[in-house]
């Protein structure tokens, strides 16, 4: 079974046509979106003129079997995050003042309003980012799968923080067994390819073909939104346990 992965959309509807047009070709039999359909911060991405946040939601539920959410989607359906990473939100979180949020934050969860511009949103499109679950747990195949857009115990990504090393994935690959997951998948490091964590290694991949090991590890998607990073999709192959990772733009340079 083939599984197509999707993230980090951020409102790019030409490339998420181009990317959900790749996983087609592909034979893919199951979609998946890890989450940040919404979401446009100015200094990154390069297609203001055409973003368009309803036609991705749109596409997104018409195209995938499991949809998570990101940190971008819980900000625009101001929703607070179930798995918060020990931040206490409290009740009024987005009607408090941005100047309190700030001080309260101290650096450690994202803000949105410094760099991000509104979204507008139909009142559909508004209960469905307010019903996607932080995580899902899927078999697809004969494999097991935990998937969010990031990871224990931030499922959401709304901390400011990635990891760098095997072991800052412990408690998230203690969670995947107590589900009884081999394979946890993210998106939200925009890698160019993706990133591959077991227990003893923490490795980056062009894009391209790779053989996966039988053995617990979480792997990171690359983006489908333009930014300064060349953006891409990500295939699993649950019988061969192949994994690819497809680029759909080459970084162009802004002059």
């Amino acid at each position: 079974m083939k599984i197509g992965f999707i993230s980090d959309i951020h409102e790019d509807i030409q490339s998420l046509e181009k990317a959900l047009d790749i996983l087609s070709g592909e034979g893919c039999d199951n979609i998946v979106c890890l989450g940040d359909i919404t979401g446009f911060v100015l200094p990154f991405y390069r297609y203001i003129p055409v973003r368009n946040t309803e036609a991705c939601i749109k596409f997104v539920r018409q195209k995938c079997s499991v949809v998570v959410a990101g940190n971008h989607d819980l900000y625009a359906a101001r929703r607070i995050p179930k798995f918060s990473a020990g931040f206490e939100y409290g009740d009024n979180w987005y009607n408090t003042d941005y100047k309190i949020r700030a001080k309260r934050a101290q650096n450690k969860i994202w803000l949105y309003e410094d760099g991000e511009l509104p979204v507008l949103l139909s009142g559909e499109s508004s209960s469905f980012l307010r019903g996607l679950n932080e995580l899902e747990r899927v078999d697809f195949g004969s494999i097991s799968f935990l998937f969010s857009h990031f990871c224990y115990p931030d499922f959401s990504g709304s901390t400011i923080h990635f990891p760098a090393e095997a072991n800052h994935l412990r408690t998230h690959f203690e969670y995947m067994q107590s589900l009884g997951c081999i394979i946890g998948v993210s998106g939200h490091g925009h890698p160019e390819g993706f990133i591959i964590v077991s227990e003893d290694e923490f490795k980056f991949y062009p894009f391209g073909t790779y053989q996966l090991r039988r053995e617990i590890q979480w792997i990171v998607v690359p983006c489908v939104a333009r930014t300064m990073r060349s953006n891409g999709v990500l295939i699993i192959d649950s019988e061969s346990m192949k994994i690819t990772a497809i680029r759909i733009h080459k970084i162009k340079p802004f002059f």
